[in-house]
């Protein structure tokens, strides 16, 4: 019996100490979404700096309105914080994301960020 409501307990512990990390990443990816849309590169790499997070190992984990981190700051108009990923990511991932096909689809092709795009995939 004693076994039994110590392993139960041991349990308990675990969930709850789980959900405030759930919780908390679910805040943090909230919160880039948000600075994202702000166009605050300030507030974004001191909440990127403060959690020990690397844009490149996050960014195919985290979607904002169901898009891309760049997809949702050129549907925002931020472009200061759209060059800061475009700068982040590798050329190869922007290619495999198709972001110009993307942007001239959705009638976003004369955003500044396609220039950038097109300048660190080396099609300038």
């Amino acid at each position: 019996m004693k076994k039994t409501l110590t392993v139960v307990a041991l349990g308990l512990t675990m969930v709850a100490l789980n959900s405030p990390v759930v919780m908390a990443a679910e805040q943090w990816t909230v919160s880039l979404c948000e600075y994202t849309k702000a166009d605050d590169k300030n507030r974004i790499r001191k909440l990127l700096s403060d959690n020990k997070v690397n844009v490149r190992k996050v960014y195919d984990n985290i979607q904002c309105n169901n898009e891309s981190l760049i997809k949702f700051a050129m549907r925002s108009d931020a472009y200061e914080v759209g060059a800061f990923y475009v700068k982040q990511m590798p050329a190869k991932a922007l290619v495999e994301e198709g972001l110009e096909a993307w942007a001239e689809a959705n009638g976003l092709g004369a955003s500044p960020l396609v220039n950038d795009i097109k300048a660190r995939i080396g099609q300038d």
